[in-house]
């Protein structure tokens, strides 16, 4: 029924804004990236969002191709229904409480739709990649936090103020300390790409917040190959602890199917089968019995894909 049919997806990242035009079947007609200035406010991503739609379109518009709408990917808490972001700030000066699908709409004069981008990669995975034809699925972000969004049923679970799905916060260890989001023992101040760097530097000898801040997760995972003895042991312990974080939502809602996203997942196979191994050990039989977890396999175009196609199904009044 819109097979042919097209769509804006934009992703507002940290450092880059990406946007593209794509089909509702998950053609990528064509897709560019901006990079954004260190110092960022609201008035200037919303600014640098619509000039970067405008280009696109001008661009599709000469091979007869009309973008139908417009959706974006943000990161932290959305109002969806109303495409108002809600905050927190995540660095950007003013990001809190900005009705950005009227801001967009204003100047664009197109519809335009606003979700989480843990949850639109979600969607995409579900829609176009490694969660294809399965009704229940956990997506899992790894990377210097840890997002992640739920499906149950065919569709997005958001809870209560569209709160919902923020896995990195569930607590695995309480012990340990506390997150800069005030939770003590969490999943993402445990497991994701930064935890594995902290974990890296203590036992390496080298503590402090200079060393973290030149060190990445995907460094600490090429000296592990090199058998460097301090990243071998945080690795294979990272793949512990994030196994034990699956194993928790494997016995709360028994998927079909947990999704591995983020630049963590890229790591080599056996550091997914530690997880695993990890997962399923400390999860209850019958809960892990039919579980598969795999890596996501749309990359970077996740919350672009993701963005589109759910702009297209809310133009269509359809709910996911």
């Amino acid at each position: 029924m819109f097979s042919n049919t097209t769509a804006i997806g934009a992703d507002v990242g940290r450092h880059s804004l990406r946007i593209a035009v794509i089909t509702y079947g998950g053609e990528v007609i064509t897709a560019t990236t901006h990079s954004l200035r260190e110092k960022q406010t609201a008035d200037y991503i919303v600014h640098e969002l619509v000039a970067a739609i405008k280009n696109i379109r001008s661009e599709v518009a000469g091979k007869g191709i009309n973008p139908v709408c417009i959706g974006i990917s943000a990161k932290g808490f959305i109002d969806h229904r109303n495409g108002i972001i809600l905050g927190p700030d995540r660095g950007i000066k003013g990001w809190k409480d900005v009705p950005l699908a009227r801001l967009v709409n204003s100047q664009t004069g197109l519809p335009v739709f606003v979700g989480n981008d843990a949850n639109l990669m979600t969607i995409a995975e579900q829609r176009f990649g490694a969660a294809r034809n399965y009704a229940n699925v956990v997506f899992v972000a790894l990377r210097t936090g840890i997002g992640g969004g739920i499906i149950i049923n065919g569709r997005l679970y958001r809870g209560t103020n569209n709160a919902g799905g923020e896995i990195g916060q569930m607590i695995i260890n309480y012990d340990d300390g506390m997150s800069d989001t005030g939770i003590r023992g969490s999943f993402e101040h445990n497991a994701s790409a930064l935890a594995l760097v902290r974990r890296y530097l203590e036992l390496s000898g080298r503590k402090g917040k200079q060393a973290e801040r030149y060190l990445t997760g995907k460094e600490i995972f090429e000296l592990s190959y090199k058998n460097d003895t301090a990243a071998r042991k945080a690795v294979r312990e990272n793949a512990k602890l994030v196994g034990i974080g699956l194993a928790n939502l494997i016995t709360i809602f028994a998927p079909e199917i947990i999704v591995l996203g983020g630049g963590m997942s890229q790591a080599r196979d056996s550091y997914l089968n530690m997880i695993r191994k990890s997962a399923f050990s400390n999860s209850l039989e019958n809960c892990r019995a039919e579980v598969k977890i795999e890596r996501a396999q749309l990359g970077a175009n996740a919350p672009l894909l993701g963005s589109a196609y759910y702009g297209i199904l809310r133009l269509a009044g359809k709910k996911i």
